[in-house]
């Protein structure tokens, strides 16, 4: 048991009915995310997964372009960077974990301890003789009055993401409700005055209960203001599109604009940091030092650095 409990859970041997051999490791069938199927080739052959040691090929993601009608306009291609994701329920946990957090912020609440209530520490009376429950500090805890015991204190719950995890869920979000089908693209989110009606008559007709509108960067303002009143109706720009918005939601309506703002934000790698024109981050070798120590000396006029 305990050598049992050193170990950890023991793996199944690879002669057991459920594990497969694969190349030189053995991949356990049922813990293994790699065996979730990929989505179905367009001449309906077999779904093809990895253990099986085919090729696999990339299917082509498309999506119908609707007007605020109804009616179909286009077809758009899908990113499969952003698309072609396994469903990893890890990730998503863990970005709405970050997110919760971070809406709460830093809490800045405090109560009193004992050492801080005012008052003396003498025993109120006698220890035998009263006929009353024995008592010490008029300050202690559990009487009425006291201080309190691990009260609350300033304190800030934000926690820490990597950036990349934060936009890996966003694509596993996107990728979730696109198999789904619960991702339209619309081609214009947009109306031309702020009325809840308007919105409220649009739902009715596609029959949506719960949405998240995604709009565009230069969002319009009427849509915006008309959404707002609706119960279970969330709108947001592409850039601040995050897990706990989408999920929260049954429908993702995005404009056909914001699908691409978005497709473009997650498909970099690495996102730069703001550009500071400085020596250190120029990265400038000897000889570039010496020019430019050079030209400093230029606008000097005593020909020398000057301290400051």
């Amino acid at each position: 048991a305990a050598m049992r409990a050193a170990l950890g859970r023991c793996r199944p041997r690879p002669s057991a009915p459920h594990v497969r051999s694969f190349g030189k490791r053995v991949v356990n069938r049922r813990i293994d995310l790699a065996m979730r199927k990929r989505p179905v080739p367009e001449n309906d052959a077999e779904p093809v997964t990895i253990l099986e040691g085919k090729p696999y090929e990339d299917p082509k993601f498309e999506v119908w372009v609707h007007n605020l009608k109804g009616e179909k306009v286009s077809i758009v291609p899908l990113s499969s960077k952003v698309f072609d994701q396994t469903i990893r329920e890890d990730i998503l946990h863990r970005n709405v974990v970050y997110l919760k957090n971070k809406e709460r912020g830093f809490v800045n609440v405090r109560t009193k301890t004992r050492g801080e209530i005012r008052g003396s520490t003498r025993k109120l009376y006698r220890q035998k003789g009263t006929g009353r429950a024995r008592r010490g500090a008029a300050r202690v805890p559990h009487h009425r009055g006291g201080g309190k015991a691990h009260g609350p204190v300033p304190r800030s719950f934000e926690a820490k993401l990597p950036k990349q995890v934060r936009r890996l869920g966003n694509k596993i979000a996107l990728a979730a409700r696109y198999q789904e089908d619960n991702l339209v693209v619309i081609d214009d989110l947009s109306i031309e005055q702020a009325k809840t009606a308007a919105v409220a008559t649009l739902m009715k007709n596609w029959g949506w209960e719960s949405v998240l509108f995604v709009m565009e960067e230069e969002k319009d303002r009427n849509f915006e203001l008309a959404a707002r009143n609706i119960p279970d109706v969330d709108t947001t720009t592409s850039l601040r599109f995050d897990v706990k918005k989408a999920l929260l939601r049954q429908k993702v309506v995005i404009s056909l604009r914001a699908l691409k703002e978005l497709q473009a934000h997650l498909e970099k790698d690495n996102v730069p940091k703001t550009a500071v024109v400085d020596f250190h981050q120029q990265q400038l070798d000897s000889e570039s030092w010496v020019a430019a120590y050079a030209e400093l000396l230029k606008d000097t006029p005593s020909g020398k650095l000057q301290s400051m």
